[in-house]
C-alpha cells in the first residue's frame, strides 16, 4: 500500500479524525461476522449500598479489517474508527496470543496503514458519488488531487463495491443464510405483491356477487 505524501498529511486532511482513546481487552467471540470481533473490556462499578467496587466489563463491537484475531486473543484496540452503526473501534495490535501463533495469521493494520485504508474508501466513495453530481465529493477530490494523492478511476470504485457483494454473499451462503436481511426495495416489493393479490381477490369476489 502506497504510503501518503507529507504534502498530503500537511494539508486539510480528507477524513476527519476524531479524538481517540485506547483499550485494552480479551476476545470473547470471533469468526462469526465478517472483519468484526467481540471484544470485552474489564471494568469496576461503584456500588452506593455496600460501598465496595464490583466488576462490570464492557463488550465493544471491534473492526478486524484481516480477521487476524482468534477467541481468547488479548488485544489493544482504538476508538474513532467508525465502520458501522455499532462497530467504533478497531484492533491496532494483539498482546498477547491464543492458540495459532501470530505469524500463521494475518497481519494487524498499524494505525498508519489504517489512515490510509480509510482515504482510500473515502475516495472510492467519492468518486461514486462525483458520478451521480454530489458537490461535497467533487471537492473532496479536488481537494485531494492538489494534495497529490492518486484518484481512483470509477471502474476500480465499482469493482470494490462488486467484490464486497460476492464476498457477502458467500459469507451469507457459508452460513446457510443465517442471517440474511432482506432490503428495503425487496421488502417494498413484496408488501406491493401482497397488497396487488388482495385487490384482485377484492374485485373477483364482488364480481361473483354481482
Amino acid at each position: 500500500m502506497a504510503s501518503i505524501p507529507a504534502k498530503a498529511k500537511a494539508a486539510t486532511p480528507i477524513v476527519t479524525k476524531h479524538f481517540s482513546s485506547q483499550k485494552i481487552g480479551i476476545v470473547v467471540s470471533a469468526g462469526k461476522m465478517s472483519r468484526a470481533v467481540k471484544v470485552r473490556v474489564a471494568g469496576q462499578e461503584w456500588n452506593k449500598k455496600f460501598r465496595k467496587h464490583f466488576p462490570a466489563p464492557t463488550t465493544y463491537l471491534v473492526s478486524d479489517p484481516n480477521n487476524s484475531l482468534v477467541e481468547g486473543d488479548t488485544v489493544r484496540i482504538t476508538s474513532g474508527y467508525r465502520t458501522s452503526t455499532a462497530v467504533h473501534h478497531v484492533v491496532t495490535s494483539i498482546v498477547a496470543p491464543f492458540g495459532e501463533p501470530v505469524e500463521n495469521r494475518p497481519p494487524v493494520l498499524s494505525q498508519a496503514q489504517l489512515d490510509e485504508l480509510r482515504v482510500k474508501e473515502r475516495l472510492l466513495k467519492d468518486v461514486r458519488s462525483a458520478e451521480r453530481g454530489r458537490q461535497t465529493s467533487l471537492q473532496r477530490l479536488a481537494a485531494a488531487k492538489r494534495q497529490g494523492l492518486r484518484i481512483p478511476t470509477l471502474e476500480e470504485a465499482r469493482e470494490g463495491m462488486r467484490v464486497h457483494a460476492e464476498a457477502e454473499k458467500r459469507r451469507l451462503e457459508s452460513l446457510g443464510g443465517s442471517g440474511q436481511v432482506k432490503t428495503a426495495r425487496e421488502k417494498r416489493g413484496e408488501k406491493g405483491g401482497k397488497t396487488k393479490e388482495a385487490e384482485k381477490k377484492v374485485k373477483e369476489a364482488r364480481t361473483q356477487t354481482a
